[in-house]
């Protein structure tokens, strides 16, 4: 899920997107893609049973002659016809020949029912079709003797491909088809839109059809009451075209005639989509994504848009059955883009978080941190969530002595050595984030940004391992010269709130609460019992039997009023020696005997301790009871009245 700010930029984005594909629509860009698309729309239909060819194919010229024919031959094809509804004839007759017009004109007019073809040589096209100059019509004679009269024009669009015809020309002639509709309905044909698209049935040789030559020695009830088409079908003629239900054959005039014809009588006219509603489709398609990107991770998003624009398909497959042409390119498009845009632009968008993460934790977090906050950057948000943690201070003790004693440039050196060492086992050795340096003071924590279980466990580790590394950087100072360090670590876990505090300009990712005070005071302890690390009674329920840890007190610290228990945190139990558990175990008893207000006996196994500096500091306490007994309500809380 993006931001409020992420998720304003995706929706501009989108929109801008949406804006440019209604643009490229506008002016056309695609448009051949847009109809080759479409074509695959069109066919299975179910030719009308009313509707029957006769074709001039091979087998007729074969039979007849070479075309064109004798005139004469057209009388006992038209006897079969006596019957029939309509009878239109794709062959032009524009001039007179030498014999048989007299038949043929007998014939027409016998018939009674027939429509003739006019063509345009030449014509000009205009928002109400086609007005045309110069036209070639039927001779004298045989043009008196029929129904009607239509162009055979079809028009062919850029790709070559034929898919309409124009109804109106602005002159006394209508389409071929419109001709014999009239004729046949005996009303007139009423259309809108100038340029009619043929709602094509199927590919060639759909309609049911005769070999021409055949028609003679037929019954002519199979003609009774039916529209009857003649046309050239045979390839050498080249009365054909490219049509979209071609699928590579072009189909016969006469068949496109019949095409255009079924179209008329069954009302299944077609349109193109609205313009505006298509535009509309652009922007809701591109805000659809938008919204998907956004809301699920991308393989989940893409996977929707890919159903989406199949749903799309369909749903333009079952408009086309109703007559709308959709625009199968734009709407596909707007998701294909809007998806790639958006994905591109959270991509970089999440690049820049990246290097946003790693400039704010690189320095300090361990590499395994920063990957993992990576998955996660909106955390880089200005703002806290509550946490449980475990919170690390670390001090130098005399600091002050330390920094008289050497030169400015020898302390930043010797500063810098320690910090860099303390700091990498932290953020390197244990997966730790160094919060702030204080000067020469270390504050670390574990437990977030990331989801870690064992986070006490991590900073107890860490804490042993920094006294170590210490220990090995004071032999080397001391073969330089320089003086002895020693440090004091507090550990305490507790819930916080962490996360970026600052202003939107300037903020540090740091935890806050008093869990992290009392981390502070921890610290503090160290030198009041003299131990390198005190953690508090919550650190040591989280760590359980892992370590070897003595308790050290029950103390009320400054700030606080509820006292709490603390703990040494001496080493690992697999690396503890005999020593160091016979001590806790003598210490523990003392401290057991002291809060039982026994402090003679506890004296005694403070002793045991040798020297113990929490030992020795209990055994003056002792003694000081013991002289002056402490109140009867005395709990053993000791109040410390520094931090």
């Amino acid at each position: 899920m993006k931001t409020k700010g992420q998720l304003g930029k995706g929706i501009i984005l989108s929109l801008v997107i949406s804006l440019f594909l209604s643009l490229l629509f506008i002016f056309g860009v695609f448009s051949n893609i847009q109809v080759n698309l479409s074509d695959g729309l069109y066919g299975g239909g179910t030719p009308r049973d009313d509707i029957v060819i006769i074709k001039v194919d091979d087998e007729s010229l074969q039979s007849i002659g070479r075309w064109p024919w004798d005139r004469s031959v057209y009388a006992p094809t038209f006897e079969k016809l006596s019957g029939s509804s309509i009878v239109g004839v794709d062959v032009a007759f524009f001039e007179e020949s030498e014999t048989g017009d007299e038949s043929l004109i007998d014939s027409v007019e016998t018939l009674g029912n027939v429509v003739l073809p006019v063509e345009y040589t030449s014509y000009v096209s205009t928002v109400d079709g086609i007005v045309g100059k110069d036209v070639l019509v039927p001779f004298e004679g045989l043009k008196e003797a029929v129904s009607g009269l239509g162009y055979i024009n079809i028009l062919t669009d850029k790709d070559g491909v034929s898919r309409a015809v124009n109804l109106n020309t602005g002159g006394e002639y209508s389409s071929f088809a419109e001709a014999i509709y009239e004729a046949h309905t005996r009303e007139d044909f009423v259309h809108k839109e100038s340029r009619f698209l043929i709602n094509f049935v199927g590919g060639p040789g759909s309609f049911e059809s005769y070999s021409f030559s055949d028609v003679s020695e037929l019954d002519a009830s199979l003609f009774k009451d039916k529209i009857v088409l003649i046309g050239v079908t045979a390839p050498d003629l080249h009365d054909d075209a490219i049509v979209p239900t071609s699928s590579g054959k072009a189909m016969p005039g006469v068949e496109i005639h019949a095409n255009t014809l079924q179209t008329m009588l069954d009302g299944s006219f077609l349109r193109q989509e609205n313009y505006l509603m298509l535009i509309l489709s652009i922007f809701l398609a591109s805000l659809l994504t938008l919204f998907l990107v956004n809301r699920f991770n991308t393989w989940v998003a893409s996977g929707v848009v890919f159903i989406l624009i199949i749903l799309y398909i369909f749903l333009a497959i079952k408009l086309f059955d109703s007559g709308i042409i959709m625009n199968l390119v734009y709407v596909p498009l707007s998701f294909v883009l809007t998806e790639g845009g958006v994905v591109a632009y959270y991509y970089i968008l999440e690049k820049k978080e990246k290097k946003k993460v790693i400039g704010a934790f690189g320095k300090y977090v361990s590499p395994h941190v920063v990957n993992e906050i990576l998955l996660h950057p909106e955390k880089l948000n200005l703002g806290g969530e509550s946490k449980e943690i475990t919170v690390l201070f670390s001090d130098i003790r005399g600091f002050t002595t330390l920094s008289e004693n050497l030169s400015p440039e020898e302390l930043v050196r010797l500063l810098n050595e320690y910090l860099t060492a303390m700091t990498d086992i932290i953020v390197d050795g244990h997966n730790g984030i160094v919060d702030k340096y204080i000067g020469d003071a270390i504050m670390a924590f574990w437990g977030a940004p990331l989801d870690e279980k064992k986070h006490a466990r991590q900073a107890s580790l860490a804490s042993l391992e920094m006294i170590e590394k210490l220990k090995l950087l004071r032999e080397k100072w001391k073969s330089e010269g320089k003086p002895e360090i020693n440090i004091g670590v507090g550990l305490n876990t507790g819930d916080v709130v962490v996360g970026n505090m600052g202003s939107s300009k300037r903020f540090d990712y740091t935890a806050m609460g008093d869990a992290i005070n009392l981390g502070s005071r921890l610290e503090g302890l160290t030198k009041e019992y003299g131990v390198q690390i005190i953690i508090s009674e919550m650190t040591k329920k989280k760590i359980g039997d892992e370590f070897l840890v003595r308790n050290l007190d029950l103390v009320a610290v400054k700030g606080r009023k509820e006292p709490i228990e603390i703990f040494e945190l001496v080493c690992g139990n697999e690396n503890a020696s005999e020593e160091q558990k016979k001590l806790k175990d003598n210490f523990e008893k003392g401290l057991e005997k002291y809060f039982e207000k026994k402090f003679g006996d506890a004296i005694q196994f403070f002793k045991k301790c040798g020297d113990d500096k929490p030992s020795k500091t209990f055994i003056e306490r002792c003694e000081n009871y013991k002289k002056n007994p402490p109140s009867g309500d005395w709990n053993g809380v000791w109040v410390m009245k520094s931090k």
